[in-house]
């Protein structure tokens, strides 16, 4: 199996630098997802998930630092839950850090919700922005 690694990108639209080590199962998702498709920038995603789950099945550690995130984004990060949870069900080990900069209520927020509906146990980490 091997890892995934996606650029982020700016512009008009914007899509999260994606980092996902199939060898340590660490992974990282960094950056704001602003997207008009996001269903086809999370398929390759959702797909390498999927094939760690079948294939690896080791400890993965999660580290999602996001800045912003649209709400058909959102919609997609749940199904991205959705499969950790099931992973987690079936005896899989995770560990789910939710960064957030601390004055964005809104970020904080929304990793409740990820961790309220997903049933994960997910870090809430608050980190200063830079300047």
């Amino acid at each position: 199996m091997k890892d995934l690694h996606i650029e982020e990108t700016t512009g008009t639209f914007l899509t999260p630098a994606v980092k996902l080590n199939a060898t340590t199962g660490k992974c990282s998702m960094e950056g704001e997802s602003f997207i008009e498709n996001p269903q086809a920038f999370y398929a390759p995603i959702q797909e390498w998930i999927d094939t760690y789950i079948k294939e690896v099945k080791g400890q993965m550690e999660w580290d999602f630092r996001f800045l912003y995130l649209n709400s058909s984004s959102s919609k997609i990060m749940s199904t991205v839950f959705r499969t950790l949870k099931d992973y987690e069900n079936e005896g899989g080990k995770l560990i789910i850090n939710w960064h957030y900069p601390e004055d964005n209520t809104g970020l904080l927020e929304e990793g409740e919700c990820f961790k309220l509906v997903s049933k994960l146990s997910i870090n809430l980490i608050p980190y200063e922005l830079a300047d």
